[in-house]
């Protein structure tokens, strides 16, 4: 047994190192004391447990659970330094967790002050559920969401407190093992989840209702299902807790779909803090819709231009039918050099049909010279006061350029 002061103050020295202090809180599992720990020089706060069996592999089981959440590390948790088991008393042996010593007030005491504003309300709710999505991804369900356990700092003058949630020791790991007796229902019987209140299995989800209660109370000032442990369960299973009406639409369908009593119909957690973030930039701190994400049409692409009909094979010209450029005399003489294998070949060496191709490229040319012809003549005649009756066009050598010079004839009156 400690020894204790009438201050409240003890002179005990756990695990070598922890110099206990006054007592700050007691719950019906576990007491927390202001510690000293000499080897490092500074305050904490220490969580010793009530006494366990002297089973060893029970004892092993639990240390093993308690290293685990020791390991947490988010800026809404309550940061876990060390963990370890009392064993002055043989045969009560007691697992204990120090901690980060948080300075100010919890949200259970906030609340008996005043009701929480929605905008403030929106940063607690965020943190917390931010600090859930975390925890739920490493399969560990909290159990005991409640106002006492989530801690109010205030890290700079004038910024909204931000929440940090505390007191994992109750937590379940979703695979089956427990840090509390087996069978034993365990946490606060106002946030209990229905399903907490059956008895049956656990999911995230159950963290989710009990934080919906909370929500729903820092908003009313009262606790939604008062009474004693069995009043109070049983109350829950009977009717949906009363959102009030003059809240904004966007709160009231945030707070019954967390308190919705199917599970499945719960938010997770990452998705309610994007849902509470997004009421931090809302000019009515309105929560963001928890909507099913629908699949997405992408826009359409925009259509190719229309193709050109090009004219037939009867005409010439020095195109390329692969690039749409003019053909140089040099990728002529390549092409003519590199028939397709097995294609047969003409008289002269050439594949057959190539001269068909050619007078094919040439059309091409026509054509697209034509369109350029056009595409001039009409920009002359809405630049020039007075147009002209032939239009010059621009100096081309080669092949090409003769065909230009008999095109050009062809249409001088």
């Amino acid at each position: 047994m400690l020894e204790e002061s009438p201050s409240g103050v003890t002179t005990d020295v756990l695990g070598g190192r922890y110099r206990l202090g006054e007592v700050i809180g007691r719950g019906g599992m576990s007491s927390v004391y202001t510690a000293r720990d000499q080897n490092l020089g500074r305050d904490v706060a220490l969580k010793l447990f009530a006494p366990q069996a002297a089973d060893a592999d029970e004892l092993k089981r639990q240390e093993a659970e308690i290293r685990l959440l020791a390991t947490l590390n988010h800026p809404s948790l309550v940061t876990l330094f060390d963990a370890g088991v009392d064993t002055r008393v043989p045969d009560q042996p007691r697992p204990f967790l120090t901690m980060e010593l948080v300075e100010g007030q919890d949200l259970r005491s906030r609340i008996r002050h005043s009701r929480v504003p929605l905008d403030e309300l929106s940063v607690v709710g965020a943190g917390v559920a931010d600090a859930l999505a975390y925890v739920h991804g490493l399969g560990i369900i909290h159990r005991d969401i409640k106002p006492a356990n989530i801690l109010l700092i205030q890290v700079r003058p004038g910024e909204p407190v931000r929440p940090k949630l505390t007191d994992f020791g109750i937590a379940r790991i979703v695979d089956g093992t427990r840090l509390t007796a087996t069978g034993t229902m365990v946490g606060t019987a106002a946030y209990l989840s229905p399903e907490q209140a059956m008895g049956s299995p656990l999911s995230p989800a159950s963290d989710i209702y009990s934080l919906g209660l909370v929500l729903l109370e820092c908003i009313t000032g009262t606790v939604e299902y008062p009474g004693s442990a069995v009043e109070s369960a049983v109350a829950r299973l009977h009717r949906a807790p009363e959102i009030p009406g003059d809240l904004p639409t966007e709160w009231q369908h945030l707070l019954a779909s967390m308190t919705a009593l199917e599970p499945l119909e719960r938010p997770s957690a990452a998705d309610l803090e994007v849902a509470l973030r997004h009421a931090l930039v809302s000019p009515e701190s309105a929560p963001a819709d928890l909507a099913e994400e629908h699949t997405r049409v992408l826009p359409t692409l925009p259509s190719r231009p229309p193709s050109i009909i090009l004219p037939g094979p009867s005409e010439t010209s020095g195109l390329s039918a692969t690039s749409g450029f003019p053909e140089t005399e040099s990728t002529a003489k390549t092409a003519a050099k590199r028939p397709e294998h097995g294609t047969p070949t003409g008289p002269n060496g050439r594949p057959a049909g190539a001269k068909r191709r050619r007078r094919f490229r040439i059309g091409a040319a026509l054509a697209a010279a034509a369109l350029l012809g056009g595409a001039a003549a009409v920009t002359v005649a809405a630049n020039s006061p007075e147009t002209p009756d032939v239009v010059p066009y621009p100096s081309v050598s080669g092949t090409l350029g003769d065909h230009l010079v008999e095109l050009q004839r062809s249409v001088e009156p």
